[in-house]
């Protein structure tokens, strides 16, 4: 016969658990205020301002999202501990995943860990070396390594010319033609370019691949929070129904403010990722705590701060172009990419670096590029007039010193 076990002694038992002290996994001295930590990179003050960092609508601000962040992280912990298959899947990211899909009017949506991920893994997961894929010529890092995972035949056209997409098109329909064999073929193109800031012409493109069976794969990652009445990007922007578009791709990483990616689309379009998408089979799941930060960031939308993003946007090229700036990004773009006029371009880098230095060393930090500079907008400049104010007066003395001499 069985053993019968002896009661648990429910006292002694609490007695042990409460005299029980493990050792520590990580031994210190003393514990520092979260005030008293070194923070890496620039730190804001009365006499500096971070132009480089992206924080569009404030979120890495937001005291609120910061305190349900804390929240979740003493309820989850920190990571999960595994790829979202495994036990990488909480109900916070489901809930975030059915969030997205009922934002965009989308059927399903598919959360990755990290917004470069996202964009390669699933271009790789649908184009194969046997397809044609249409491209911008100046496509982002993410979907050129995409595309050259999935090995497929690369077409390039320019982002701000549908007729160079048209003719591409057109010339392939013909070599299908002579050779009486169809290839499947796919779009992969940013609603708004990284590279310049400029704003895709997305019903004209919709017709040349809706006239020639074309899949559209639209990468938002600058639109989407920004363009459009309730932030949902360049669909609502031009008012196009989700049905025509395969796929939308973005990062969380630029006016959500947090990290991770998304896919969505149709169910058997997110479906198909979920078991051949390498960056969501193979990678750690996003940490809960960003996974909520990323569900409350898209609850602020509905106050529709990216209204008064887009004014200081509009606002921020008008008073570029006043100093004597070029500015090739679009005027609501959320970063303005920028270049000085010069008669000789090899000039151009030099007097570049010398306003971006001379721009530093009085406390306006921005990016500066092989060829242009980038200044990232954050909507709390709308509203402090005497901080904007002062970006614009240490522009103006950069350029008149370096132009003017």
């Amino acid at each position: 016969m069985p053993s019968r076990k002896a009661p648990i002694d429910e006292a002694l038992l609490a007695q042990r658990l409460a005299e029980f002290t493990p050792e520590p996994l990580v031994k210190y001295h003393s514990q520092k205020s979260k005030h008293e930590i070194e923070i890496p990179g620039i730190v804001e003050d009365d006499n500096t301002i971070d132009l480089a960092k992206t924080n569009f609508l404030n979120i890495l601000n937001n005291e609120d999202i910061k305190k349900r962040c804390e929240a979740t992280i003493r309820k989850y912990g920190v990571g999960t501990c595994g790829p979202r298959a495994f036990y990488g899947t909480t109900d916070v990211h489901l809930e975030l995943e059915e969030h997205i899909a009922k934002f965009l009017g989308m059927q399903e949506s598919i959360v990755y860990s990290y917004g470069f991920v996202t964009i390669s893994s699933s271009i790789a997961a649908y184009c194969k070396k046997s397809d044609i894929v249409f491209t911008d010529k100046n496509c982002n890092v993410p979907i050129q390594q995409g595309l050259q995972m999935a090995r497929s035949r690369v077409i390039y056209f320019d982002h701000q010319d549908p007729k160079s997409f048209s003719d591409a098109v057109g010339k392939v329909v013909q070599q299908e033609n002579e050779m009486k064999k169809k290839f499947r073929k796919f779009l992969v193109v940013e609603g708004v370019s990284w590279k310049t800031g400029q704003v895709l012409q997305l019903p004209e493109f919709l017709k040349v691949c809706e006239d020639n069976k074309i899949r559209v794969f639209l990468e938002e990652t600058y639109s989407i929070g920004v363009y459009g009445e309730n932030g949902r990007g360049l669909m609502e922007h031009f008012n196009i129904e989700p049905w025509r578009l395969d796929m939308v791709i973005a990062t969380l990483e630029a006016a959500i403010g947090s990290i991770g990616g998304f896919c969505a689309g149709s169910h058997t379009t997110i479906e198909h990722q979920r078991l051949s998408g390498s960056g969501y089979i193979f990678s750690a799941s996003l940490p809960t705590f960003l996974v909520q930060a990323c569900i409350e960031s898209i609850n602020l939308l509905e106050a529709k701060p990216h209204h008064k993003l887009r004014k200081l946007a509009q606002n921020t090229h008008d008073m570029l172009l006043d100093i004597g700036f070029e500015v090739q990004s679009d005027p609501i773009c959320p970063f303005k990419v920028f270049n000085v006029p010069v008669d000789k371009p090899e000039s151009r880098k030099l007097k570049e670096q010398m306003i971006h230095e001379y721009c530093k060393h009085n406390g306006l930090h921005f990016i500066l590029n092989d060829d242009s500079l980038v200044i990232n907008l954050n909507v709390v400049l709308f509203e402090d007039k005497q901080r904007y104010g002062k970006i614009e007066d240490i522009l103006k003395k950069a350029y008149g010193k370096v132009m003017e001499g």
